[in-house]
This record gives structure tokens, C-alpha cells and sequence, in this order.
């Protein structure tokens, strides 16, 4: 083989191809089983019940994210994994195509612990299933299964995978041949590569890394290490750069011959070339050296082992590996290297995969146990016979569990009864029901005796099937059960397959009394399957009867003295799952007969229900069955309203009508109508006309005219409005918000120190209002307006004027101006003092990034670390990194990005990833997309495929379709699969250019699918000894907390709750978002954003609090900018759908709703998205418009973009109308909706219902009856109307005497 490398015959070939190279602890324990009961329960909803019962569907999706989960986070997966999913694939047709290459792809390294003849079985076994059911499979597909081969070493014939593509119409691709070159150098086999590369050179394809890996291993692994150095010569005279997998394959070919001089020189010459070994690497190597035999020589490279992050990952893998090569010895001395770990739950099980795969070797007991004793003796696993025995029950090995309860006795544990529950469900599943009750006899002599749920899940459900249910007591009794606890059991079981009947005869037969909470609900829902009565009333009389004895176990412990109040229950809870009033006396005559009795809180229950149905009979049998036992509350919640004033169209109405007695109280609404209308002309005029008047103006009125005369730039009148306050009140105070808008409006004027002035007479105490989202927003407009300008020394003099007279608080967006000034002269010292100065007073960081950027670009590497030094103190240490790796990711430099990733116990921030990819698909930035891509290259820890899909999308934002379709084989040369979402969104594009698709492109999921997937991925165990959380002790928990002023507490205590599975209730989510959202805590809402499905965001008015956040800190402007960006860049519906999320909506328009600047952009982003279909936020922002009393421009945008729409929503105009009792709001609706003939009847007949309706509440009945009149004649049909609304006009119409004519 060497002959080929040193030839020159492709050296031409490899230099051309230089040009196009492509960029390219242990883990622990799920919990401890033998603990205690309630543990191993929980762990057995998910490791044996399904064997055990057969009645949990699983379904596939959630299965195959949890092999994506365990392998991106462990680097491993496990064989039960996989054949759970291969089971599912045999019971089921629906797997998708990147579905089954997720599967092909999980058998190979990714499960150390089985042999590689086993994946090999496997991975053929799951191909054969896939073909037969039809699965479409792309040549991606058959790359993995190659890459599978190589892994396991699985001999095969490239010509004959070769031949069967042909069959199936494939076309190989770069990777394709890059693998069978791989195989063929796998078997040293010359003439194989030299076909490959030759075909590869006619095809014009790239050689790549994996190319260069291959030649190196098939000389280096075959004992020619002066042929793979030779290879690396070659390379380097081609202009292609060895990397750190290169090396590591040389240095794999020294060890397998033990020289371990060769070996440390292979890793001196990759760290002098800059190509740093990682610890995988170097495991690699000493794996290699203990398979060759050199085991004596291991120890002196681990000196070279960083152990960072993962590393115990790493270890764990390799172990798993030399275990199944017999290789006892050397994964003991490997396991010395392993870090000891802090965390107190996991010491007690360290060492536990070592043991559990000791079991899957299939040794003898005997030498199983000997070996877990020797463990224990030299401190590798100090617990190694508990962990044994954990694992055997797990692994259901009955005999080798049965030696070690004797081990564990001699160390002095106790055999508990849950020990026994893992083999009991091993019996079930194998069908042995002579060794299922050998096994109760011997946990009774034991002295434990079945609880209820080891009968009813792995002992009754087995017996079951082949026997009568009075045959099942006879055996569980001769296996010394007692009889009322195995009849109490079965009869559950029964219930629960709603065999109601039998469940009765059981119950007849042996009496088994007491127990509510183990058989009310299977009674019930047996009841409503059946409809059995008689048989439901035989039942709860047995249970509730007080004769005889209760035989209890240690689990089914209950109170007995709350029979009449359960029995109340019941019986309610039974004529609801009837869902048959008729069937009520049947029942109540069947438990009055039974001489039960309820309590008459429960007897008032049932009437309500009954309702209308209640007969005298019925009344009495409930009277003869009452007792006053139980007593329940019922709370109600009621709602307030608020008083808004009225718009100026209707104020002028009024005062037309020329009433004496409100004329003024109507002039003064009147000056704030036109105020918030922005009226100048109308404004001044009835100014004239109410001083001609000689009419008085309140301060208050007053200092609305002068904000009013700020915002208009008309410094005359507001300085004259300002002195007339003065006059009449000295110490009246305006807020801080006009004080700023007059500051403003002279910095637009250019008299800038009057300005600093102005805010320095006019200052407020330190006690009184803080800033809000109006008053941040337009202090950093000023300041921003002066930064441009570069006035930097007004800048620095504003800012300290605003913080030091008490008009804002400090935040990064307000000292953002003043780093901003600075870098805009190019005084780079200056802003850096600035920032300093920032840090140490207010432990604020403006402008970090672009701070960091600069420094980066000046290659300041000590100011640079000063900066995030300062950072750090602040941020923490994990931010301040990724903020790094941004920067220099934004400034090409990559090997520095990466080198912080691989910090040693570096958590990856993903959605810090994220949102700086989602940043950089906006801006048109791929060039940081590849370099984030190129920086995160093989670090298991990092979730790429994010990065790969947003990179997707920029590539084909810019119509680079060879690019975007490029990634596709990236991926696959990476060994990544890639998610559906990038396949369908790269199938669409391809299709869209009318290019070839190479893959199958999935099908689009269902939401409910999507939403059950995110559920299954969020969902976690209890912990031991915890109970679940119920949904109203933690949203009352969350509102205590919010109404106390900790929202931060409330805010960790919800994320915690979410995560442990439990969710509060959705309107005090929505509470705490809104106390987010007015502090602007922009990230915190995101951190709860995380923990949401679509559903629930929906629910809660996720995207609203979260834009609303966004305004309050002052960035709205940059927002709105942005979204329009995105809007206009939007090149599919889809695009464009996802781009309008961020658009403000009820609460975050209406805050804003006032600032006309701010509102011009949004209108713009309204009229973009209605020009190109989506009118929804032009439909948000025109219903806003007509709340604030616009008419005007409500007119204009209905006129322009909902003129013709389909439907528009205006629920919240509804909401308002009623809440301000203003019912010309629904007025507007009505007409503007009139000059649209597309809108359906329906949704007129909605409207005016509603107009109805706030009539009748204000008693209005002459008021409701005309429009009802009105709408009648304009054509809306009356079978349209709400049926309530017209029952209510009609009862209040006939109570004045008159008649109603319509029929409802």
C-alpha cells in the first residue's frame, strides 16, 4: 500500500482538490432502585411495566428522541433502546425516511457496550424490516450503513454495495466512496483505494479529511508507520492540513505495536503544528495499546489526558469497549483516571456501568461476584454488590439476582419486598406461572408480602389469561396471599377491564371492605362502560360495609371513617359518567336498598345536577339518604372594569346637543381627546374659543398640553403652558416623562445646554415614580440623537444629569450612547474607560459586543481579557464565554472560538447559539454561520444541527442552492442526521429551482404530534420521597410570590415546577410574563419560553409579554426595524409567517400606541405584510387605532389593507368596549366592517349582538331593540345572531309591556 502514496501519480490530483477542500463522569445511575419502594416504582412505570402488563402503547417518536438525547449528551446509547424502537418499527408502518437513518445510524459505535457482531446483526435485521415495509431510503441511508459497517468492522464487498445502488437507481456521492476507500484501507487492501481514488478523480470529486484518514489508518494499522508518515508528506506538498483525527490514527498504528516512543512523537508533532489531541484521542490510543496487548504500557499516556469537559463520557465508552474484549485489567486501570465527582447523590454509584456491563458479558455468578468484590477492595466501586444486584433485577437474570441477596446479606442489608418486583415481571413476560408463585412463596417466607401493585401489575394481569377469576384467589392464597388483599386486587383489575359483573362477584364472595382511594376510580369508569347498576351498588356496598375486618398491607393503608362522604362522591361522580338523568332513581333506590348514606352536602350536589329533573320522589329518596359529614365551598372570582374616555367623535357629538350642565365637563375630555389624536389644528381652535370664554384650565389639563407642545417641537407655547402651571400652582410637579419631552425637544432644537438645564431645575426626588418603558425609550432617543452627532461630552453630561437627578434608573440601553459616541470618533481608550466606568458604578455592560469585536480586530489580547474580566464579575463566567466565542466567531477567528468551547466544564448555552444564529440568518451573515459551524466541529456537547439548518436557511435566502445542498453531504461526512426540518426545507428549495431532490423529503407532522413529542422530551421523574407537585398549590405558590414583589423567586419557582412536570395554571403564567414584560427582563421570559409548547404559548400571550419586554427596555424602535427587515426579506409564506410572530400585539401595541414615530413603523410592517397576504397585523394595529381614538388613521389602514379581507378578528374591541362602556367602539366596528362585503353575516351578527348586550347592561332596552331593528333591515339574518343575546332583548322587551317579533 505504501507503493501508492509515495507515487506522484495523484499528487496533481490532490493539489487541485486542495483548492475545493471542504471546511469540514460516568454516566450515572437512573436512580437508585433498591433505595426504597416508591423509587423503584417509578422506575418501573418505564423499565418493566410494559412487559409486565402489555397495555402501554408506546409510540415511536418519543423513543427516537430519546436515542438522540442520550447520544449527543453521553456519546453511547443503549442496546434496550434500540430494541424498544426496533419493536416499534415491526408493530408499525409510519416511520418516516430520517427517521429509519436515525436508527441505521444508532448501530454502530454508539453502543460500546454490545459486540460489533451484535450491531452488526442488528442494524442488518432493522434494514431487512425497513425494506420489507417499504421505507423510501436515499443514498444517505446507504452511507450510514456503510459507516455502521466500518464501525463494527463487518466484512463486505464494496463492487456488490456498489452493484445494489445500481439496482436501486442511487447515484454514490462523495461520501460514498470516501467509505468503501475507508473499507478497502480497513483491509489493506491496495488495489481496492486505488480503484476509489481513481473514480473519485474522474467524478471531479474533492479530497477531503476523510480521505486523507483513510490512507493514513490503512498503512499505520497494518504495521507500515513509515508509509502513513509518508502519507501526511504528500498531503502537506498538496496544501492539505492533517487534523487532530489525522494524528490520532498515526499514533493508533505506533500502539498497536507497542512502541510507545513513536507514539508520544506522533502527539509532540500535532501540538507543534497547532492540532491539539483531545482526550478521545488519546483514549483511543490507549485502547489500541491494551487490544495489542501492551496493556503495562498504558500509564505513561495518561499524563497526556486534559479531562475535560466530557471526559468521564469518553472513559466510560472505552471501558465499555475493553470489557467486551476481555480486557478486565485495562479498564480498571482506565477507571483510575476518572475524576472524582462532588455531587453527593451520584458517589454512592460510581462505577455502576462497569458493573452492569460485567453482567452483559454474560459471565458466571461466581465470577461475577468475585469480580465485584475485588472492585469494591481496591475503591473502584465501592457499592460494586448493591450495583450488582441493582442491575441483575434490571436485567431480570433470576438466579445470579437470587446469589447476590445472599452477598447483600452478609454485608448486612435488608431483602426488601420491591427487590423482588423486576424478577416477578421477568416471570410475567417469559409466561413461567410455576416460577411466578415460587417466587411470591418466597418473598412471603421472607416475610414480604405482595403489596397491592406488585399484584395488579405483575402478578394478577399474567394469572389472568389463562384462569377464572375465583381460580386466581385459590393460587395466590396457596402462595400464602391473604385472601381479601388478593380479592381486593383482582377486583380492581377487573374494573379496570370493565368486567363490572365479575368485579361484583368477587367482591360478594370474599368481602374485601374499605380502600375508596384504590377502587373508586376503576369503579366509575367500569359504571360508565357498562351501565351495570346493580352490580355498582353490590360493589360499594362491600367496601363501605363496617362488619368484619380489613386486611391491609403496608401500601394500601387507608382511614375507614370517611364512608359517608366517599359514598357521596361516588354517587355524583356516578350520575355524571351515566350521562342519564333517567338512570338517577334507578341508582339511588339501589343504594338506599344497600343502606348506604351520603352526606347532605352531597345530596344538594346531586339536585343541582339533576336541575330541572328533580322529582318530589327523587328529593325524598335523597332526604332518607343525607348525613352532615362533609362541607365544600365553592369560590368565586369576580371582575372589575375600568372608565376610559371617550374619542373626540363622540365628545363633539355631545357638546353639539348643547347641554349647559355638562358643557365644560365635556370641553375638558375634549382637549385630551384631541391630544391623544394628535389634533394641532382642532386643538389651538377650541383652545381660542374656551380662553374667549374666559374657561379656566385645570394643571392637570394644563400639563397635558404641554407634553403635547413638546412632542409637536413648538417650544413657544410649552415654555408659556410651563409658567401658566407655575401661576397658578408652585409646587405642582410634572412627571419625569413631559420633563424629558421638553429636555428633548430642545436637544432637537439644538439648545442643548438649556436643555441640561431644564432637567437640573426641574429634578425629582430620589422616592418618587420610576421610569417606565415611554420614559427609557425617549431618554435614549435624546441621548442617541447627541451620540450621532458625536458629542460626547454632552452624551456623558445628559446621562449623568438623567441618573444623578433621579429621572432613570441605570441599564445598559441608556449607557449604550455613550460607549456608542466614542467608538463613532474612533477613540477606542475613551469608550473602554467608559465602560469601566459603567461596570464598576452600576454593573452595567454596554455595548460588550462591540466592544469585544474592536479589541478582537486590534488584536488586544490583553485589554481583551481585561474587558472580560470586567464582564465576568458581572455576567458570570459561562456568559461572558459565549459572548466570546461570538465575537470571535464574528471575526474569523475560529480557532480561538473553539478553543473556549472546549473549556474544560463549559456548559453549552444553546439558546445563546440559537438566537445568535436566528441574529445572523436575518442580517444575510453565512460567513459567521460557517465559521460557528467550522468552530463547534466534533464537540459531542454542541447541538449543530441548529446551526446546519440556519445556515440552510441562508444559503438559499441568497439562492446559493449548490451550497445548500453541499451541507447535505456535510452532514453526512460529519455523521450527523440531519432533522427533518432541514430536509423539508432544503427538499422545497431544491424544488423550487427545479433541481434533482437526492433524499426523501419527510412529511410534515401533525401538531398535536409536534406538541406530544416536546411534552415526552421535557418530561421528568419525581425524585424519590418527593410527591408530585399539584397545579394549584404551585400557581398559588407563583402568585404569593408575585404579589410579594419576588418575581426573580417566582420566576425560578415556575421554570423548576415546568421541569419536574408540573405546570401552573395558564392566566398566573400569564400574570408573572406580564410582571416580566414591565421590567423588561427580556432573557427571563425566554428562559420560560423554553419550558412551552406552541399550545401554551398561545394560552399565556407568550409572544406579546416577550415583545412587550423588548419595548419596555427601550429597544423597541430596533424591533420594529427589524421585523420590518425581516418581512421584506421574506421569500416564502413560511418566511414570512414566522417573521410577523414578532410583531406587537394588544399590550405591546397599546403601549406604544401614542408615540407616533414608533407607530409609523409599525403601520409600515402592517401594509408590507397585507401587501403580501398576511393582514392580521394590519387588523391588530387598525382595532388599536380605534381604542386610542384615531379615527382617522383607523379609516386610512382599514381603507388600504382590510377592505377586502375574508374575516378580521376584533375580539379585544369587544373586551374594551364593554370594560369602558363605550359602545360607539362597536359602532366603528360595524361601519367600517359595512364598507367590506367579503365579511360574512356571522361575523356582523356577532357585533351587533355584542351591542346588544352593553346596551341591556346599561338598560338600555329602546337602545338594543333599534339595533337590533338596524340590523335587520341592513340584511343580517336573525338565525345568526347569539341566541342568548336575543333571549335577553326579548325578556326585557316584554317586561316593558311591549312585544317582541322576532322568533329566537
Amino acid at each position: 500500500m505504501s507503493s501508492l502514496l509515495r507515487s506522484t501519480k495523484f499528487v496533481r490530483y490532490f493539489t487541485g482538490a486542495a483548492r475545493t477542500l471542504i471546511l469540514n463522569s460516568a454516566k450515572t445511575a437512573e436512580s437508585n432502585l433498591l433505595v426504597n419502594p416508591i423509587a423503584l416504582c417509578s422506575a418501573n412505570n418505564v423499565l418493566l411495566r410494559d412487559y409486565a402488563t402489555s397495555k402501554k402503547a408506546e409510540s415511536l417518536e418519543p423513543l427516537l428522541q430519546k436515542l438522540d438525547s442520550e447520544a449527543r449528551r453521553f456519546g453511547r446509547i443503549t442496546k434496550k433502546d434500540i430494541d424498544e424502537v426496533f419493536d416499534e418499527i415491526r408493530s408499525k408502518n409510519d416511520i418516516t425516511s430520517s427517521q429509519s437513518l436515525l436508527v441505521i445510524r444508532c448501530c454502530g459505535e454508539l453502543v460500546p457496550e454490545e459486540l460489533p457482531e451484535q450491531r452488526t446483526l442488528l442494524v442488518q435485521k432493522i434494514w431487512s424490516v425497513l425494506t420489507e415495509r417499504g421505507i423510501p431510503m436515499d443514498i444517505s441511508h446507504y452511507n450510514a450503513l456503510l459507516r455502521v459497517y466500518i464501525e463494527n468492522e463487518h466484512p463486505f464487498s464494496p463492487a456488490q454495495f456498489l452493484e445494489e445502488l445500481e439496482k436501486k437507481g442511487l447515484q454514490p456521492n462523495r461520501v460514498t466512496y470516501q467509505r468503501l476507500m475507508w473499507r478497502y484501507c480497513q483491509e489493506g487492501d491496495v488495489e481496492g483505494a486505488t480503484k476509489v481514488l481513481e473514480k473519485m478523480r474522474e467524478l471531479s470529486m474533492p479530497v477531503s479529511e476523510p480521505v486523507l484518514n483513510a490512507l493514513v489508518m490503512g498503512h499505520a494499522f497494518h504495521g507500515d508507520t513509515d508509509g502513513a508518515k509518508a502519507v501526511l508528506e504528500t498531503m502537506a506538498g498538496a496544501g492539505l492540513q492533517p487534523t487532530n483525527r489525522t494524528y490520532t490514527l498515526l499514533a493508533c498504528g505506533y500502539a498497536k505495536q507497542g512502541d510507545i516512543a513513536g507514539v508520544e512523537s506522533v502527539i509532540k508533532t500535532a501540538t507543534d503544528k497547532d492540532a491539539y489531541l483531545t482526550d478521545k484521542d488519546i483514549l483511543d490510543i490507549i485502547e489500541h495499546l491494551a487490544t495489542g496487548g501492551y496493556s503495562d504500557k498504558m500509564e505513561s499516556l495518561f499524563q497526556h489526558l486534559q479531562k475535560g469537559m466530557g471526559y468521564n463520557q469518553d472513559v466510560c465508552n472505552v471501558i465499555l469497549r475493553l470489557l467486551n474484549k476481555g480486557q478486565l485489567d485495562a479498564a480498571k486501570k482506565i477507571m483510575k483516571t476518572m475524576p472524582k465527582t462532588t455531587n453527593n447523590d451520584d458517589t454512592p454509584f460510581k462505577g455502576a456501568f462497569f458493573i452492569k456491563q460485567l453482567l452483559r458479558v454474560k459471565k458466571s455468578p461466581e465470577d461475577i461476584i468475585k469480580a465485584c468484590w475485588e472492585l469494591k477492595e481496591e475503591g473502584l466501586v465501592p457499592n460494586s454488590i448493591y450495583i450488582a444486584t441493582e442491575s441483575a433485577l434490571q436485567q431480570g437474570h433470576v438466579e445470579l439476582s437470587q446469589s447476590l441477596f445472599k452477598e447483600l446479606q452478609k454485608e448486612g442489608h435488608e431483602i426488601r419486598q420491591h427487590y423482588y418486583w423486576p424478577l416477578l415481571a421477568q416471570k410475567g413476560r417469559e409466561g413461567d406461572e410455576e416460577g411466578l408463585l415460587q417466587l411470591i412463596r418466597d418473598m412471603v417466607k421472607g416475610g414480604n408480602i405482595p403489596s397491592g401493585e406488585a399484584l395488579r401489575d405483575y402478578v394478577i394481569p399474567h394469572l389472568i389469561k389463562k384462569d377464572t377469576p375465583l381460580n386466581i384467589i385459590l393460587k395466590l392464597q396457596i402462595a400464602n396471599v391473604p385472601v381479601a388483599h388478593a380479592a381486593r386486587n383482582l377486583m380492581i383489575e377487573l374494573l379496570q377491564a370493565g368486567k363490572l359483573k365479575q368485579a361484583a362477584e368477587v367482591a360478594l364472595k370474599y368481602r374485601p371492605r374499605g380502600q375508596y382511594s384504590l377502587i373508586t376510580r376503576p369503579l366509575i369508569i367500569a359504571l360508565s362502560k357498562t351501565k351495570d347498576i346493580n352490580a355498582f351498588s353490590t360493589i360499594l356496598h362491600v367496601i363501605c360495609s363496617s362488619q368484619g375486618q380489613v386486611t391491609q398491607t403496608d401500601d394500601d393503608t387507608h382511614d375507614d371513617g370517611q364512608q359517608e362522604i366517599e359514598v357521596g362522591r361516588i354517587v355524583l361522580s356516578a350520575l355524571k359518567n351515566l350521562g342519564n338523568v333517567d338512570a338517577a332513581k334507578q341508582l339511588l333506590q339501589a343504594i338506599h336498598a344497600k343502606g348506604l348514606r351520603i352526606s347532605s352536602e352531597s345530596a344538594d350536589a346531586i339536585q343541582q345536577y339533576l336541575g330541572k329533573n328533580l322529582t318530589t320522589e327523587l328529593s325524598e329518596l335523597l332526604s332518607q339518604l343525607t348525613s352532615p359529614d362533609l362541607e365544600i365551598a365553592p369560590l368565586e372570582v369576580q371582575r372589575g372594569y375600568n372608565n376610559e374616555p371617550r374619542s373626540s367623535a363622540h365628545l363633539e357629538k355631545l357638546l353639539a346637543q348643547g347641554k349647559p350642565d355638562s358643557e365644560k365637563r365635556l370641553q375638558r375630555q375634549l382637549i385630551s381627546a384631541y391630544i391623544k389624536e394628535n389634533n394641532v389644528e382642532k386643538l389651538n381652535k377650541l383652545l381660542a374659543d374656551l380662553k374667549a370664554s374666559n374657561f379656566e384650565l385645570s394643571n392637570l389639563v394644563l400639563s397635558q398640553l404641554f407634553e403635547f407642545y413638546c412632542v409637536n417641537d413648538d417650544l413657544e407655547k410649552a415654555k408659556q403652558i410651563h409658567s401658566e402651571i407655575l401661576q397658578k400652582d408652585p409646587e405642582f410637579v410634572l412627571n419625569k416623562f413631559k420633563l424629558v419631552q421638553m429636555s428633548y425637544a430642545l436637544v432637537r432644537a439644538g439648545k442643548v445646554e438649556e436643555a441640561i438645564q431644564f432637567l437640573k431645575d426641574n429634578r425629582h426626588e430620589p422616592e418618587s415614580d420610576k421610569g417606565s418603558f415611554m420614559l427609557n425609550s425617549k431618554c435614549w432617543q435624546m441621548l442617541n440623537s447627541l451620540a450621532e452627532k458625536k458629542e460626547d461630552a454632552k452624551v456623558i453630561e445628559m446621562t449623568t444629569v438623567l441618573l444623578d437627578n433621579n429621572y432613570i434608573e441605570p441599564s445598559n440601553v441608556i449607557f449604550g450612547p455613550g460607549i456608542k459616541v466614542f467608538l463613532l470618533k474612533g477613540d477606542v481608550e475613551a469608550a473602554l474607560k467608559q465602560f469601566e466606568d459603567c461596570c464598576k458604578q452600576y454593573r452595567c455592560t454596554p455595548w460588550k459586543g462591540e466592544l469585544m469585536k474592536v479589541l478582537i480586530a486590534k488584536e488586544d489580547a490583553s485589554r481583551l481579557q481585561w474587558l472580560a474580566d470586567l464582564s465576568t464579575q458581572i455576567h458570570g463566567e459561562v456568559n461572558v464565554l459565549h459572548d466570546l466565542v461570538l465575537a470571535f466567531v464574528e471575526c474569523g477567528r475560529l480557532r480561538q472560538a473553539r478553543r473556549i468551547l472546549e473549556t474544560p466544564g463549559l456548559q453549552a448555552r444553546h439558546q445563546r447559539l440559537n438566537d445568535a444564529c436566528e441574529r445572523y440568518v436575518e442580517e444575510g451573515k453565512s460567513e459567521y454561520l460557517e465559521g460557528l459551524l467550522e468552530a463547534t466541529k466534533q464537540l459531542s456537547h454542541i447541538d449543530r444541527s441548529n446551526i446546519f439548518y440556519h445556515l440552510l436557511v441562508t444559503y438559499c435566502k441568497a439562492d446559493e442552492t449548490d451550497k445548500a445542498l453541499g451541507l447535505w453531504t456535510i452532514l453526512q461526512e460529519d455523521g450527523e442526521i440531519p432533522s427533518d426540518q432541514f430536509l423539508a426545507y432544503l427538499g422545497k428549495h431544491l424544488k423550487a429551482k427545479k433541481r434533482p431532490v437526492p433524499f426523501i423529503i419527510p412529511e410534515e407532522q401533525g401538531t398535536n404530534k409536534q406538541v406530544k413529542r416536546e411534552q415526552q422530551t421535557k418530561k421528568v421523574q419525581t425524585k424519590p420521597n418527593q410527591p408530585k407537585l399539584l397545579k394549584q398549590d404551585v400557581t398559588a405558590k407563583i402568585e404569593n410570590l408575585i404579589h410579594d414583589g419576588k418575581i426573580t423567586e417566582a420566576l425560578d419557582y415556575a421554570v423548576k415546577t415546568l421541569d419536574e412536570g408540573t405546570i401552573a395554571k395558564p392566566n398566573i403564567l400569564k400574570y408573572l410574563l406580564k410582571k416580566l414584560a414591565e421590567q423588561g427582563e427580556v432573557e427571563k421570559i425566554q428562559e420560560l419560553g423554553k419550558r412551552l409548547t406552541e399550545p401554551m404559548k398561545r394560552n399565556v400571550t407568550y409572544d406579546d409579554k416577550l415583545t412587550l419586554a423588548i419595548f419596555t427596555t427601550g429597544a423597541g424602535p430596533q424591533h420594529i426595524d427589524s421585523l420590518y427587515d425581516g418581512v421584506n426579506n421574506a421569500k416564502s409564506d413560511e418566511e414570512l409567517a414566522k417573521a410577523l410572530v414578532k410583531f406587537p400585539r394588544s399590550n405591546a401595541l397599546a403601549s406604544v400606541i401614542q408615540d407616533d414615530v414608533f407607530v409609523e413603523k409599525c403601520r409600515k410592517v402592517a401594509e408590507l405584510a397585507a401587501s403580501r397576504g398576511q393582514h392580521m397585523p394590519a387588523n391588530l394595529l387598525w382595532m388599536e387605532y380605534v381604542l386610542a381614538g384615531k379615527d382617522q388613521q383607523a379609516d386610512s389602514l382599514w381603507d388600504k389593507c382590510l377592505n377586502s379581507v375574508q374575516s378580521v378578528v376584533f375580539r379585544r374591541l369587544l373586551q374594551e368596549s364593554h370594560i369602558r362602556k363605550q359602545p360607539e367602539l362597536i359602532e366603528k366596528l360595524i361601519a367600517a366592517m359595512q364598507k367590506n362585503k367579503n365579511i360574512t353575516p356571522g361575523s356582523h351578527a356577532n357585533a351587533y349582538s355584542r351591542l346588544i348586550n352593553l346596551h341591556l347592561l346599561e338598560n338600555k332596552v329602546d337602545e338594543a331593540q333599534a339595533v337590533l331593528e338596524k340590523a335587520v333591515k341592513l340584511g343580517v339574518p336573525i338565525d345568526q345572531f347569539n341566541k342568548n343575546s336575543l333571549s335577553k332583548l326579548k325578556e326585557a322587551v316584554e317586561a316593558t309591556g311591549q312585544g317582541f317579533k322576532y322568533a329566537v
